[in-house]
């Protein structure tokens, strides 16, 4: 009972500053009147665009889930991956950082041991995350901006440590003060990240995905902008707005709606690029409508069936 109450009241506190962050830059930026005016501007077919360029994404993203089970010895079919990728889009919505990937494991554990698929699960953020810091390490550094380069380029470097010291020094690892009560942690992810080391076809095709994958995630974004008239040129969304996506990524917000959208107005700015920015505002919000919010209506079927499942084999043990 403590536990889900320590959760709810960590949910209801990163709602609230999701909020707070949302309505002060709405405010900031124009007011609700220009936001939504511009909202009631967007160009039906762009926005459509943007919806099919999310939808490419899911199927990447499912696609590159497939690659790192079968790089561990395991076979998942695509439709059963896609089911479970659409069944955890829900809680996109109300948790930090795409923790809902977490849950992956549990449903498709007839296919792959419950450990090893959680081991999977970690491994391949591991590697997207590495990716993202890449890119959007080398986009900040086209566009002059040297201090967000350094900066990224430090926890590009951490990553790289951790993985490291995962790989070489497990057994250090495991004795750790957070980690010695979940030595099966370190155990999971030692495998994935072994397993992954001993196809470098697999890694390199699980790589390409998630580069894939970070280029639609620009290419929904771009056609919002375009869509909402937005003068933001297609190099500066390209090269700047993964690292907004990585400012997302800390857990402060729901789904980095309200850190990401101030990230991106903040590069922009820094670039020296002058936009309407109640108009970039709406593309950017509209990305988590397009590319989080869509798929979490679409999903909850699978999530309603999936939770059933689970309460029926409950039962049945």
């Amino acid at each position: 009972m403590n536990v889900e109450r320590r959760a709810l009241g960590r949910f209801a506190l990163t709602a609230v500053l999701t909020l707070v962050l949302l309505a002060v830059l709405v405010h900031s930026f124009g007011g609700a009147t220009d936001f939504f005016a511009a909202a009631r501007r967007a160009r039906p077919s762009w926005v459509a665009l943007s919806f099919a360029a999310a939808v490419m994404c899911t199927l990447l993203t499912t696609v590159r889930w497939q690659w790192v089970v079968a790089a561990m010895g395991y076979h998942l079919p695509f439709r059963r991956a896609l089911e479970v990728v659409l069944a955890t889009w829900p809680l996109a919505v109300v948790t930090p950082s795409r923790a809902n990937d977490l849950l992956r494991p549990l449903a498709v554990r007839e296919w792959v041991p419950l450990a090893a698929g959680a081991g999977g699960v970690v491994a391949e953020k591991a590697i997207d995350l590495g990716l993202l810091l890449a890119v959007a390490a080398a986009g900040a550094a086209y566009n002059g901006l040297f201090a967000w380069t350094g900066l990224i380029a430090l926890v590009f470097l951490l990553e790289v440590f951790v993985v490291v010291v995962v790989v070489k020094r497990r057994q250090w690892l495991a004795r750790l003060p957070l980690l010695r009560r979940r030595p099966q942690t370190v155990d999971e992810l030692f495998a994935a990240l072994s397993a992954m080391g001993r196809a470098p076809a697999r890694l390199a095709s699980i790589a390409g995905t998630s580069l894939l994958i970070r280029f639609f995630t620009v290419v929904v974004t771009h056609t919002l902008l375009v869509a909402v008239g937005a003068e933001v040129p297609f190099v500066q969304t390209l090269t700047l707005w993964p690292a907004a996506m990585l400012v997302g990524v800390a857990p402060l917000t729901l789904g980095g709606m309200g850190t990401r959208d101030a990230a991106f107005l903040a590069l922009l700015a820094e670039r020296g690029t002058h936009v309407d920015a109640s108009t970039v505002l709406v593309a950017t919000v509209g990305y988590s409508a397009v590319a989080t919010w869509s798929f979490a209506v679409i999903g909850l079927p699978w999530m309603i069936r999936e939770a059933l499942t689970v309460r029926s084999s409950k039962r049945e043990s």
